[in-house]
């Protein structure tokens, strides 16, 4: 028994190891995986954190993985490049699909175009935890467009740099998922493709399916890899030639099969080419319309054009095989030049592939030249075009001197203006604005808004330069606040797009004028009208217990009317202006009854007539009294209509529907409300729920039906009760 035990503990520690080696036999794939792509992949959590990246991301980036892991991509990325790449995780986090997208990014003093493939990572739960991105560097196709196609070198680099299709398919080749590229790749939608066997599918010839069967089912347990070349045949029976890998994977427990199929058709197309067209590529070569060079390790020049020919004065048979070029550089750039040779062809990654330099020609004349430089493919040798553009820097004086003319204007020009690029450096400040911050112009140029201002300050004022931008339209009217030597100073902006001769948003220019004194002007002044606006409610006050006073029974009459109207206001979302005239007119609404008697207001038996037809004119002695009084909202009319009724049976005009002010509409149910509720000198109070019905029953006929509602809501559902 005890043997027994002792061979199960080993036995599970035997398959504790197998597991453990199972899990670094697994993370090598997929990072041979990774690693086997010629493409930078990183792997994103949802938070923007890096998980993984292979080593070609690497080399972009500089340093070691280690410098990355845990890093966000606002860490990594430019600001901008950060944000791009995030919103496009969101895309594919919330559609759970694919995203394929271009963009340039900073790098190294120039900007590099990357296609970007981005996919969802999912867990064996089937949630996505992560996104994986896949980036190919396409600068040099994007360069190669918008140059002479002038070099053997420019020719090969000119391929398709699509992502590649991948496929997940079950051990007996049945396809499980696909990616878009594999649809745009085939022509089958996905859900053609789901279920089916690529065997049975007729997508290769049967000479290639027996190959690729054949190697499929060679080891389902092991890592496949490179599977070959064969021919792909199209849904619309278009053939393609395609490179296939495949490796087996563990998705949720299940062991699958990733296939990723690459088109090399335009690669193998350019391969012929190139085989075939060695004098077609010395035609490109001879009629590029730029001067170039082919340079030997030894600095000789072994192949020229004549474009070459006329730049520098000597014949191709002076030159070829015979003069280096060296012999062309000016002695003053002869030091860098030849420091660019060595380097280029011991780590020619690091080294300028274009620079300005200045030759000599065979007459003795100093030119200009700007030079494209790159090493031809598993050779020393390096292929370089010369532009002459001597004629661009004399313009290019011609523009400093212009530019200097300008800044002469700027500072002599009492404005506050700034020239900011789309990247928020500033390259043009007027004197004004350099002495408000109390720095020489020079300490400004080229700085950043944060380098400026306190970060919140910045912030804003680049808010408002990304919407001109964006928008191409000039913002105006900003009112901006900023930190000057002599504290906060507050300014008023117009901010407008620097179009250039081509139609494109160059930067933005911001033209302010100091408001520091008028706002503090405006500081004082609203200050003083918040003080009158005291004195006003104090008044107001003074008036309504005055009122109060002469008629003792319906002392509070008027606050409790203003506490119910402007709850209603509020309810209403009414704009605050307006909810303030409500609030003044329903404090003074009964002011009118200084002019009655108190006998008849006091009277603790019913009104005659006359009594009654006298009561009925305080809303028109109300309007006597406040109509000379210059209030900002129409208060003595408000006063005058609190008694109209909808259906025309109110007083004192007798208005009907919109005839009758809004705010009279809801002082005239409050002042029902409050008046039932509360003692009278003929009656006692009546209870709330009597004065809530009379309202509702005569909802839209006597009162308007949107007050009522409100209301009803107030002391029915949020518990509104008279102070």
């Amino acid at each position: 028994m005890k043997d027994e035990d002792k061979s199960k503990a080993e036995l599970l520690k035997e398959l504790e190891i197998l597991k453990e080696q199972d899990l670094r036999e697994s993370e090598e794939k997929y990072r041979n995986l990774i690693e086997s792509v010629n493409e930078s992949i990183i792997s994103v959590d949802l938070q923007g954190k890096l998980l993984t990246l292979n080593s070609l991301a690497v080399s972009y980036l500089g340093g070691s993985a280690e410098d990355y892991i845990g890093k966000t991509l606002w860490d990594i990325f430019p600001p901008k490049v950060a944000e791009e790449r995030f919103a496009g995780m969101q895309k594919v986090i919330q559609s759970g699909e694919s995203l394929v997208t271009e963009s340039y990014i900073p790098f190294q003093g120039k900007m590099l175009c990357f296609l970007y493939g981005m996919q969802p990572i999912k867990n064996r739960a089937g949630e996505i935890y992560a996104v994986l991105i896949l980036a190919s560097d396409i600068s040099e196709q994007k360069q190669t467009e918008e140059k002479l196609k002038a070099s053997e070198e420019y020719l090969q680099i000119l391929f398709d740099y699509a992502p590649d299709a991948y496929y997940i398919s079950d051990l007996e080749g049945n396809f499980v998922d696909c990616n878009r590229e594999a649809e745009r790749l085939t022509g089958y939608k996905k859900e053609e493709l789901i279920g089916k066997n690529f065997l049975k599918l007729k997508l290769f010839s049967t000479n290639d399916l027996t190959k690729l069967s054949k190697l499929f089912h060679k080891n389902l347990n092991e890592l496949i890899g490179r599977m070959g070349e064969v021919i792909l045949i199209k849904k619309d029976h278009a053939k393609v030639i395609v490179e296939i890998s495949s490796y087996t994977v563990n998705i949720k427990g299940r062991i699958l099969a990733l296939t990723m199929i690459r088109d090399i058709s335009d690669r193998k197309k350019a391969e012929e080419a190139l085989i075939e067209s060695e004098e077609r590529y010395r035609t490109i070569f001879e009629n590029t319309g730029t001067a170039m060079l082919v340079v030997e390790e030894d600095t000789t020049s072994s192949m020229v054009n004549s474009q070459c020919e006329k730049l520098s004065g000597y014949s191709k048979e002076e030159i070829e095989n015979k003069m280096k070029w060296t012999d062309f550089v000016v002695p003053e750039d002869l030091e860098k030049m030849k420091k660019y040779h060595l380097e280029r062809r011991k780590n020619g990654g690091k080294t300028p592939t274009e620079y300005e330099f200045r030759m000599m020609d065979k007459k003795g004349r100093v030119k200009d030249i700007f030079m494209k430089i790159g090493m031809i493919p598993h050779t020393k040798k390096s292929v370089a075009s010369l532009i002459d553009i001597t004629a661009r820097k004399q313009t290019e004086g011609n523009l400093k001197n212009a530019k200097d003319e300008l800044q002469t204007i700027l500072d002599s020009v009492p404005a506050i203006i700034f020239y900011r690029d789309t990247e928020d450096k500033i390259i043009r400040v007027s004197k004004t604005s350099a002495d408000l911050l109390k720095l020489p112009i020079k300490d400004i140029i080229g700085k950043t808004t944060e380098e400026l201002f306190p970060q919140e300050q910045a912030e804003k004022m680049k808010r408002d330069d990304r919407e001109v931008i964006i928008s191409g339209k000039a913002k105006r009217n900003i009112i901006q606040s900023y930190t000057a030597s002599d504290g906060i100073r507050w300014q008023i902006v117009d901010k407008v797009p620097y179009i250039n001769k081509e139609g494109k948003i160059n930067g933005v220019i911001s033209l302010a004028k100091d408001i520091t004194e008028q706002r503090n002007t405006e500081q004082k002044l609203q200050e003083t009208l918040q003080r009158l606006q005291k004195t006003m409610t104090a008044v107001l006050d003074t008036i309504s217990r005055i009122v109060e006073a002469k008629d003792p029974y319906t002392a509070g009459h008027q606050r409790r009317v203003s506490q119910l109207a402007t709850a209603i206001a509020l309810e209403l979302n009414l704009p605050q202006d307006q909810l303030e005239g409500i609030r003044i007119s329903s404090l003074i609404h009964d002011i009118g009854k200084i002019g009655i008697p108190i006998e008849i207001l006091s009277k603790p038996t019913k009104l005659s007539d006359i009594e009654f037809s006298l009561i009925k004119a305080h809303p028109q002695l109300g309007y006597d009294i406040l109509k000379s009084i210059d209030f900002a909202y129409p208060i003595a009319q408000i006063v005058l209509q609190h008694h109209e009724r909808l259906d025309g049976s109110g007083y004192p005009e007798g208005l009907e529907g919109d005839n009758i002010l809004f705010e009279a509409k809801i002082i005239g149910v409050a002042d029902t409300v409050e008046a039932m509720s509360s003692h009278r000198p003929y009656r006692p109070a009546l209870d709330i729920d009597i004065a809530l019905e009379e309202i509702s029953q005569n909802r839209g006929i006597l009162y308007d039906p949107e007050v009522v509602d409100v209301c009803l809501k107030l002391f029915k559902e949020k518990g509104f009760k008279f102070e």
